[in-house]
């Protein structure tokens, strides 16, 4: 509605003039009324004085019709050009009145009917479009577009189907280079002996080689822009992954840091936060030991790697420790030498660094003293000998007539049993005395190394040979 009012405001503004000239000269309105012939009012226009304005006649106002007529007509023809230039827009047809543009016929889809509405609107001299195109129900029209697309994208590939061999032709090569070079690590003196990392190393190289084929390719075929978008989402997909698999990338990178570090060997008797066992193997995600009591205690890599490692046997030379409660009222150096004599004459004590002896604290009833010995793991087992040092020293001590006493506890009787016979506790004395004897004079306790969880640890390396990282010989920390 507003560009028909558009044009009927145009159309007016081109005939105010003449609607004017003919209110002001009602002379020559009715001269022609009354037959004045056309010379007259000729001769008058010409001996008219000049400075005064020519009187328009009906011709003039024809003319100006006429050149409106003319101008539509260009427009027409100008935008029915225009249109054809497009195949899509083939059933479009024009009609032009005092400059207004009006579209009709049919379209395929709706973006070809506004570009019809843009095409007309382009052409010079259009005042308004009306567009009363309308979007066509044919089935054969609406797929008759996608249908040339395919075809046209069909024939492109044809065209382009040598190149995209070459492209092909050129990732399968740098592939089976990248197979091959990762093949032969070792003649470049890129290998490594550890397993787990010159498998790392190998596909590593693989990868690099296939990426910088599939580049040169992309390159090749001109799709510099979808190697962007390639790299763009490899990076995106890359902190996705990151963050949904962090926990095994985590254990995965301590895993390469402990088999190329090596803080423990298998077989190592190790505590990993309060965690106490001895290593059986090491793998991409956990650390696996047997614990004392012969049962399995898998380790994430990362806690491993990121905790306070103890670890018993990388040092043979161990240091044991124990205390006994020495009475009040004994000789305390007499009580130290006698420890300390007692395990220098154990075998399964190491002579350097000797024992030693020291008070540690005064209880309520005894005092405290601690006694300290150095064992070579590789020959006895620590356990094993501590437990004999004890009794020595414990039997050194009342055999010379000390008193080890227990804690003191006052009971109260009200009605006290009558004492014993002098004699019988004196043979009991005399019986007590004669076991201590005995048993400082006995066989030499059993202080030989514990083997017992060694073959267990042997059986499961076998099962586990060639996923284990430290099956091959690295530096140590």
């Amino acid at each position: 509605m507003n560009r028909r009012q558009d044009a009927v405001r145009c159309c007016c503004r081109r005939l105010l003039p003449v609607l004017l000239a003919l209110a002001l000269a009602p002379t020559s309105l009715l001269a022609r009324q009354a037959g004045t012939t056309a010379p007259t009012a000729v001769a008058e226009a010409r001996d008219a004085p000049r400075g005064t304005a020519a009187t328009p006649t009906s011709e003039m106002v024809t003319q100006e019709i006429r050149r409106g007529e003319a101008d539509d007509a260009r427009i027409a023809a100008q935008v029915a050009a225009r249109l054809a230039r497009q195949e899509s827009l083939g059933g479009v047809s024009t009609q032009v009145n005092a400059g207004t543009v009006t579209l009709t016929g049919t379209v395929p889809a709706e973006v070809h009917r506004e570009l019809a509405g843009s095409v007309a609107a382009k052409v010079p001299g259009v005042v308004a479009v009306d567009n009363d195109v309308s979007l066509s129900t044919s089935l054969r029209d609406r797929l008759q577009p996608a249908l040339e697309q395919v075809r046209e994208k069909f024939m492109r590939l044809l065209a382009s189907l040598p190149l995209l061999l070459l492209a092909f032709a050129l990732v399968v090569v740098f592939a089976w280079i990248g197979r091959a070079l990762a093949r032969r690590l070792h003649l470049l003196r890129w290998g490594s002996r550890n397993p787990y990392l010159d498998s790392l190393v190998r596909q590593v190289v693989r990868l690099a080689l296939l990426l910088i084929g599939l580049l040169i390719a992309l390159d090749l075929i001109g799709a510099t822009a979808l190697v962007g978008a390639v790299l763009g989402s490899a990076g995106v997909l890359g902190i996705m992954l990151g963050f949904a698999f962090r926990d095994l990338a985590e254990n995965y990178l301590a895993g390469v840091m402990l088999s190329l570090r090596r803080p423990f060997e298998p077989g190592d008797h190790i505590v990993v936060d309060g965690n106490e066992g001895k290593v059986i193997s090491l793998n991409s995600r956990a650390t696996v030991l047997m614990t004392l009591d012969g049962n399995h205690l898998r380790l994430p890599n990362a806690m491993v790697f990121k905790s306070v490692l103890l670890n018993y046997t990388r040092n043979p030379m161990r240091r044991l420790q124990f205390s006994l409660g020495i009475g009040t009222g004994e000789d305390l150096s007499a009580a130290r030498r006698l420890g300390v004599d007692a395990m220098c004459r154990m075998t399964a004590i190491a002579p350097e660094p000797p024992p030693n002896a020291a008070v540690q604290s005064v209880g309520d009833s005894s005092v405290q003293m601690d006694f300290f010995a150095w064992v070579d793991q590789r020959e006895v087992d620590f356990l094993k000998t501590r437990s004999e040092a004890i009794r020595q020293v414990k039997l050194a001590i009342e055999a010379a007539g000390m008193d080890l006493p227990e804690p003191i506890y006052r009971v109260q009787l009200s009605n006290p049993p009558a004492r014993g016979d002098a004699g019988h506790d004196e043979a009991q004395a005399q019986e007590k005395a004669r076991t201590r004897q005995q048993s400082q004079e006995g066989e030499t306790a059993d202080v030989s190394v514990d083997r017992n969880l060694d073959a267990q640890i042997a059986r499961e390396r076998a099962e586990q040979e060639g996923t284990d990282l430290l099956q091959h010989p690295a530096p140590k920390e």
